[in-house]
């Protein structure tokens, strides 16, 4: 399983850097390990956020708010530890998690539907490196060589570089996304054997 600093090192290869970080929290003093602590998170939660992965899925019964709005029935509290929303569900919906879910609306730290009862599927925030599946860290690894390009390389080129290391990062979680939601629809399509035998 990858560690933050495996990651970190990683970024810093695709960069032709020669240093090797040895420690983020807190940085090891190394320039490097500055640079990669404060883009790691940034990086962690802009790959998170583009795929519902199943990692990082999380679904909540939401905490009924004062409704302040004339355009939606119900307003709900957004969970502290949500990054992206993904689907709002009814109780009754629970058992087809494929349904599309009800509209909704977020400001802030609410969010706003005419679903009562309504139960939120989302993206949470996960640090622990040790839970993401191997393609996923490669995409990050790339995804935050990019970041890293502009402060690791001087000069004009560290935007191209930059931008062609953010292009192979979103490809690459593209591409780990895409097998996370092969990998989900194969354990929708999976019957017991218990269930098969009554048949």
């Amino acid at each position: 399983m990858a560690s933050a600093v495996d990651i970190a090192n990683t970024a810093l290869s695709h960069l032709g850097a020669d240093a090797v970080v040895t420690q983020l929290s807190p940085p090891d003093g190394s320039v490097e390990a500055g640079h990669c602590a404060r883009f790691l998170p940034i990086a962690r939660q802009a790959a998170l956020a583009t795929h519902s992965w199943a990692f990082a899925r999380k679904r909540v019964a939401l905490a009924l708010l004062t409704n302040d709005s004339t355009q939606w029935a119900y307003k709900y509290q957004v969970p502290s530890d949500c990054l992206r929303p993904r689907k709002i569900l009814a109780g009754d919906e629970l058992d087809a998690p494929e349904r599309n879910g009800a509209p909704f609306e977020r400001e802030g730290d609410a969010l706003y539907t005419d679903r009562e009862d309504a139960v939120l599927i989302y993206t949470r925030d996960i640090t622990d490196t040790t839970k993401y599946p191997a393609d996923f860290v490669t995409g990050l690894g790339m995804l935050l060589a990019g970041y890293l390009a502009g402060p690791i390389i001087k000069g004009r080129e560290s935007s191209t570089i930059g931008d062609a290391w953010t292009k192979a990062g979103l490809n690459a979680l593209r591409t780990a996304a895409a097998l996370d939601a092969s990998a989900a629809q194969e354990s929708s399509a999976y019957t017991p054997p218990s269930i098969t035998a009554r048949a």
